[in-house]
């Protein structure tokens, strides 16, 4: 669908840069709710393997520039001694940032973490207007 078939849903009232972080939101919940229960092991390989897919995965999104994702190796349980014991990704565990364009407008959406709060946070944490 191109750019303009699909501004026939948008309300003319809505501007470029509201549109593009409801687009950044909507990247930064996909990536989010697809990582959460994925059983994950400590094992870097396994690690690295979810980090590249997830972001290759989410690059294929309308208007999305780049995906970086980490998945925090300190919170990961489990042992390589036991093949039974694993852990499953979880909020605490993802820090992912979604760098967004859509027209002339560059929005930076990020997860993170916030221990005081026990939540994973999404938010905006920078909007650019390019000329």
């Amino acid at each position: 669908m191109n750019e303009n078939l699909m501004n026939e849903f948008f309300s003319p009232n809505i501007t470029s840069r509201e549109r593009a972080t409801f687009e950044v939101g909507i990247k930064l919940g996909a990536l989010y709710h697809i990582l959460c229960g994925i059983p994950i092991s400590s094992d870097p390989k396994t690690i690295k393997a979810i980090e590249k897919g997830i972001e290759a995965a989410i690059s294929s999104q309308p208007f999305v520039e780049e995906v970086i994702l980490k998945l925090n190796v300190n919170k990961i349980r489990g042992s390589k001694e036991n093949p039974f014991d694993y852990d499953e990704i979880r909020g605490e565990i993802i820090q992912a940032t979604v760098i967004l364009k859509f027209q002339s407008i560059k929005v930076i959406g990020k997860i993170k973490w916030v221990e005081e709060n026990r939540y994973p946070l999404m938010y905006i944490s920078d909007i650019i207007e390019e000329s």
